[in-house]
């Protein structure tokens, strides 16, 4: 029988065993160089991420590009139409809701970006159908000083 030889390591040290990667050399990688930070989002683009995914597939199927109202959102003169409230309870389960009329003439951006600004301000939920604006509860009073501050005649 052959007797195993010890193999010697580039150390000098020796092994009980032939090591295949003891003459193995690694040059890692330097230290990476420093990256400057992305550009802080836009505007159109911080309104954009704040949507849901749904939405905005919404927004890129029907190729809009702005989120904006119209406005910065500040009190001043009317920008829109004039808007008139009522609540309804037929056909909702016996649940009330308030319907918004007089904003049909929004965009889908428009009016999903308005959803999502009634809904945070309110506290409550919000959707379109059918181009009237439908606030879960009896929100007349809530909704009509929301519309006011923004500029809408009530």
């Amino acid at each position: 029988m052959k007797k195993n030889k010890s193999a010697t390591t580039p150390s000098g040290n020796s092994t009980p065993w032939n090591n295949p990667f003891a003459g193995l050399k690694l040059d890692l990688p330097k230290e990476p160089e420093a990256v400057a930070p992305p550009p802080p989002p836009s505007p159109d683009e911080q309104k954009r991420a704040a949507l849901s995914k749904e939405d905005r597939k919404l927004l890129d199927a029907f190729g809009g590009q702005s989120l904006s109202l119209g406005g910065d959102g500040t009190p001043g003169k009317p920008r829109g139409p004039h808007v008139s409230f009522n609540i309804q309870r037929k056909g909702k389960g016996g649940k009330t809701v308030t319907l918004v009329y007089g904003l049909q003439e929004l965009e889908l951006a428009e009016q999903m970006s308005m959803c999502s600004q009634i809904q945070k301000g309110l506290g409550t939920g919000a959707r379109f159908e059918d181009g009237i604006l439908q606030i879960q509860g009896d929100q007349r009073e809530r909704a009509k000083e929301w519309f006011a501050k923004r500029g809408f005649r009530c």
